[in-house]
């Protein structure tokens, strides 16, 4: 179980990275000169959006339910909440992917400016998540 355990927290760390690499990515855009700069942000967005943060994605929520399944039946409150939290990271990764998406056809996109903003989703949600797993509150409430 040590095996799986660490490929999980492999498999997490970069996924979340990659949560945290892309607003970066989207915030620099806006600060692109040139053509050629713009395709060379949406080309590294979209590589680590489909090369790295989602496959790390697919195999940190393989591994952890295999990680569950393997556990005698986790228990206590802070199981549901973490899994809710994941949940938001999933979201969270899906609408990053549909900005990759629109990188290449919406000039408009440029123009936001508060795409650093967006660092604060997965800043709470990957703080939460290792907190509670770390933690394993009980959060008032009977175990």
């Amino acid at each position: 179980m040590a095996w799986l355990k660490s490929l999980h927290i492999a498999f997490l760390l970069t996924w979340c990275a990659g949560l945290f690499y892309l607003p970066g990515v989207f915030a620099c855009h806006r600060h692109a000169r040139d053509r050629s700069a713009m395709l060379r942000l949406n080309v590294m967005a979209r590589m680590v959006f489909v090369w790295v943060a989602s496959p790390a994605a697919v195999l940190a929520i393989v591994t952890g339910t295999g990680l569950v399944a393997m556990t005698d039946a986790p228990t206590g409150p802070w199981l549901p909440l973490k899994l809710t939290a994941v949940a938001g990271m999933v979201f969270f990764h899906l609408y990053c992917g549909h900005i990759v998406e629109r990188l290449d056809t919406s000039p408009s996109l440029r123009g936001l400016r508060l795409r650093l903003l967006l660092l604060v989703v997965p800043g709470v949600l990957v703080t939460l998540v290792f907190w509670l797993v770390l933690a394993k509150p009980t959060l008032g409430l009977a175990a």
